[in-house]
């Protein structure tokens, strides 16, 4: 597979900004999407590991479009006034994650954090979309992270541009990947409450194993009461996502 750079619009491999559903007018002409591999790291302050990332698991990078309120219509948010689709072909299908989230810091400190990116990994005709989230303290989320979609067939990969703002469109990007929709609303705490649910259905397995195996009573009751108390944590979170 080839990243195209010759006439019209950037592509890696079969998608380009028209097949993910955006505007052709936020698509990057071929002419100046690719981006030097070596350009990411060659002044960069990295370790040999993380080098060794770039070499050895991607094949190339395309910035495929500019989402901006020029490219679209679409107003600037307060935090977003840019979204940058770049494609990412891949040697191997497990994604470069720390690639994806040293790119993600760059662009954001060059930008003063008012620009992110969205990454379209392709690998032959599979694609997976992933984003880089900030962390947000008080919504929950402790630390900053690379949230990646489940892979499809790169034809099938559709991106919605809310069209409030762009912090609304980045917000509903971000949704569709970790939370399966396009609700712009509340969306760290919701990834929040989301990890927690995994954390509490992981606890709740354990306890329910560790009752099933006790059979001094004291204990039986002490992990019950623990059991208890998980289910009734994960039943008041799912409450609290529904509102």
């Amino acid at each position: 597979m080839m990243v195209k750079v010759g006439e019209g619009k950037a592509s890696c491999g079969q998608v380009t900004a028209m097949t993910l559903g955006l505007p052709s007018t936020t698509a990057v002409p071929a002419t100046r999407a690719r981006l030097p591999k070596d350009g990411f790291y060659r002044h960069a302050n990295m370790t040999a590991r993380l080098r060794r990332r770039f070499t050895d698991e991607v094949e190339s990078f395309v910035m495929l479009a500019q989402i901006s309120q020029s490219s679209t219509g679409i107003t600037a948010g307060d935090s977003v006034t840019a979204i940058y689709v770049m494609g990412v072909e891949l040697k191997q299908d497990r994604l470069p994650i720390e690639v994806l989230e040293h790119i993600a810091r760059v662009y954001g400190e060059q930008s003063r954090q008012r620009a992110r990116l969205l990454f379209v990994c392709v690998r032959r005709d599979v694609c997976t979309l992933a984003v880089f989230r900030s962390a947000n303290v008080a919504q929950g989320l402790m630390e900053g992270r690379v949230y990646a979609g489940e892979p499809e067939e790169a034809s099938r990969i559709h991106v919605r541009l809310d069209p409030l703002n762009l912090d609304a469109a980045w917000n509903a990007m971000c949704a569709q990947i970790i939370l399966g929709d396009t609700n712009p609303e509340r969306v760290d705490h919701r990834i929040a409450v989301k990890h927690r649910m995994v954390e509490l259905t992981r606890e709740i397995e354990r306890l329910q194993k560790a009752h099933n195996r006790t059979r001094q009573i004291v204990k039986r009751n002490e992990l019950w009461n623990q059991l208890q108390e998980a289910r009734l944590k994960r039943k008041n979170l799912e409450c609290d996502n529904l509102t």
